[in-house]
């Protein structure tokens, strides 16, 4: 019985500091560094302004493709329970499920969406430069059998 208890009191102190790991704050306004981004369809610019909280992870974002520009807000639960998101375009809606989870200091953020009968799946991981300054969003999408792997560097303004 005391092994056990010595046990359980080791395991016990090794996952203390693990789980007193804090999770990197992505808040402030971020701009695209196009040159140190990839992938299709890859915006002109964008600008998205990110606010953090302990529950929450909210994005207005701005971005232009050419001469197209759209704008878009989108709020997402950082317990892991599913937020829905609506985007709205050209009088079209897409309705965006999404729940997310850390993985160390990287947030892992899955999203599902049906567009016109045919299943969207995306997976973006979020995680921070040492520096803080810069933030790198890859982004993993399936839709209509199509898939596509962009990865966007912002830095901070």
């Amino acid at each position: 019985m005391r092994r056990i208890a010595t046990l359980a009191f080791a395991f016990a102190s090794l996952a203390s500091p693990l789980a007193a790991q804090s999770h990197p704050d992505f808040s402030g306004k971020w701009v695209l560094d196009t040159k140190a981004s990839e992938g299709p369809m890859m915006p002109t610019s964008m600008i998205i302004v990110v606010a953090q909280d302990a529950k929450t992870l909210k994005i207005d974002n701005t971005s232009a493709m050419g001469d197209q520009k759209t704008t878009s807000s989108l709020t997402y639960n950082l317990d892991g329970t599913q937020a829905k998101n609506t985007l709205s375009n050209m009088g079209q809606s897409l309705d965006l499920m999404s729940t997310s989870k850390w993985e160390g200091s990287t947030l892992i953020v899955s999203t599902t969406a049906d567009i016109q009968g045919r299943p969207l799946t995306q997976t973006d991981h979020w995680s921070l430069a040492p520096d803080k300054k810069t933030l790198l969003l890859t982004r993993d999408v399936s839709v209509a059998g199509q898939t596509m792997a962009i990865k966007m560097s912002f830095v901070k303004e």
